[in-house]
């Protein structure tokens, strides 16, 4: 049975013990699967997030479960929805070290852009209209919302586990690397213990 994840789980313990510098991590991915039931605008859409995190966080807790926690509060926390409301179910999970896994990820995003659904997330952390001009940078979305699309999920599996593939890590390494060089958030290097620490929510 899979496992259901709330921004209320405790994560489960990890045997290893946390360090503050890794070059361990995960690309995993996972289902928000009742979104729609609270805002009818989600209404019919399969939200699924890829996404990047360290194998181990704080208190020895699984850095997989622990990222979809904090992702689940946050996105309560900036809706104005109760806690506990949002459900997640992880659909896939590869361990590998930090360039490694973000290569994949990183593939996995720059392909899919048509997918993307950040635009409708942000507007609605901030209350904006349709037909209403607005900043991008001007205000705070839901931590990662770049990384969630609206996407079947047998899709969002073929295509997790295609970005995994040799060759498309290697360009997705080139991308990592650019987006490091640009200063760009979400892809520390390994063994630095900058740039991967869990939010606190």
């Amino acid at each position: 049975m899979t496992k259901i994840i709330t921004s209320k789980t405790k994560p489960t313990a990890t045997v290893e013990v946390y360090k503050k510098k890794s070059n361990e991590g995960y690309n995993y991915l996972w289902q928000l699967t009742n979104l729609g039931s609270v805002i009818p605008a989600f209404k019919g859409m399969i939200i699924i997030k890829d996404g990047f995190a360290r194998s181990i966080y704080t208190g020895n807790l699984d850095g997989v479960e622990s990222r979809v926690k904090n992702t689940l509060a946050d996105f309560e926390r900036k809706l104005n929805i109760e806690r506990g409301t949002l459900k997640a179910k992880i659909l896939a999970a590869k361990f590998g070290d930090y360039d490694t896994t973000q290569s994949a990820e990183k593939f996995f995003h720059d392909r899919n852009a048509e997918y993307c659904i950040k635009g409708l997330i942000y507007g609605f952390t901030n209350g904006l209209r349709m037909g209403q001009e607005w900043d991008w940078k001007a205000g705070k979305t839901v931590g990662g919302s770049s990384e969630f699309y609206n996407m079947p999920v047998k899709t969002a599996k073929a295509k997790f586990a295609n970005a995994w593939r040799k060759m498309n890590r290697k360009l997705g390494l080139a991308s990592v690397r650019k987006a490091r060089a640009n200063g760009q958030f979400g892809y520390p290097e390994g063994d630095s213990g900058i740039g991967d620490e869990e939010p606190s929510l």
